[in-house]
């Protein structure tokens, strides 16, 4: 009896350790790092990790907002307690991540993800984010014969999580990753359709939203769907203000120019409208529509000078720097000259990185 009793204080004993083990791993939270702008530093905030119309949030535990961040100075989200997941197995994952294991990571989450069947949404989306989001590091590193095709696949993943999806702060990385692809891949199309999903959510905050019309209508112009640009540029002006209203009227030129035959009639009246600012994002956008007009327009070494400007002195807008390179690297190609081709897929190679 005496042996029994104490078997039964162990098992007793144990049990509340893991019941209390549980409790408090359900109470990890999210560790959001971002940048801040004015002067470059990072600062981590501990909480949940949301978005909603009222922006991209972190909210503490008594539900008060910790901080409402812009979600391209989002630098890292270690992801706190997820349902129906064990805890353990997310820390092992990340220790794997932070040595670039990416393969293992990749199939961490995925047998993960194939036992979260009836997981909470919340649950599901991240795992489905870091599988593709691990799938898309491993296509990076390949050689550029063997990229393409495994960029095409991948791209296919986040254009698959972002119309399965319809909310989450993961949505916006997505798109970033996505698109990225997409624009490498010469997709312009397929890339702004990325962008037009986000730009009409309405569980994202307004200023992103317009970030993202404006990125959907950059997409169009590229991919020379002049019109429908051009009508988006002056409908999303109506509600935009300072330098993104400032970028639409760029857009809005270029795409007239462009919808009209005469894209090189836009070259002047852009000028003139960046003579009007010294805002860097403005100029940025600027010379990447005079780089398309000059192109559309057969003028492709004007068209090359406008892109070396944003990507050598533009460059603190990494979109518009990797749009940059990858019409520099397409460029050389085109003009057989190797040399400058693999050095600006070299550029390309070391900028997919930072996304």
């Amino acid at each position: 009896m005496k042996r029994q009793a104490i078997r039964g204080l162990v098992l007793l004993l144990l049990l509340v350790a893991v019941v209390d083990s549980t409790v408090r791993g359900q109470n990890t939270p999210d560790k959001v790092t971002v940048r801040d702008r004015k002067d470059g530093s990072t600062k981590s905030y501990e909480g949940v990790f949301q978005v909603s119309p009222a922006g991209f949030q972190v909210v503490g535990g008594d539900k008060k907002i910790l901080v409402t961040v812009n979600p391209d100075d989002v630098l890292k989200v270690g992801i706190g307690d997820l349902p129906g997941v064990d805890r353990n197995l997310i820390i092992g994952l990340n220790a794997k991540e932070d040595k670039k294991e990416w393969a293992d990571t990749r199939t961490g989450y995925q047998d993960l993800l194939k036992k979260s069947a009836g997981a909470p949404e919340r649950t599901r989306r991240y795992l489905e984010f870091k599988v593709a989001q691990t799938a898309t590091k491993i296509v990076d590193e390949l050689d550029e014969k063997a990229w393409a095709p495994k960029a095409e696949e991948a791209a296919k993943v986040w254009g698959d999580f972002l119309r399965d999806h319809k909310t989450g702060w993961e949505l916006w990385p997505a798109v970033r990753t996505g698109s990225r692809l997409l624009v490498e891949l010469g997709k312009y199309e397929d890339a702004s359709r990325a962008w037009g999903r986000v730009a009409k959510n309405a569980d994202i905050p307004p200023d992103a939203r317009v970030e993202a019309g404006i990125q959907e209508i950059d997409l169009q112009v590229r991919g020379k769907a002049y019109s429908v640009a051009a009508t988006g540029a002056a409908d999303l002006a109506k509600t935009a203000a300072g330098a993104k209203k400032d970028r639409l009227t760029i857009y809005e030129i270029a795409a007239k120019a462009g919808a009209d035959g005469k894209p090189l009639d836009g070259v002047d009246k852009i000028k003139a409208e960046m003579d009007k600012t010294k805002d860097p994002s403005v100029h940025a956008t600027g010379y990447s529509m005079l780089g398309e007009l000059y192109l559309a327009g057969g003028k492709p070494r004007d068209a090359m000078w406008s892109f070396l400007w944003v990507e050598t002195v533009l460059n603190q807008d990494k979109e518009e720097a990797f749009k940059a390179v990858s019409r520099l690297a397409d460029m050389f190609e085109t003009q057989m000259d190797e040399e400058q081709a693999r050095k600006y897929r070299d550029k390309l190679k070391r900028l997919r990185a930072t996304f």
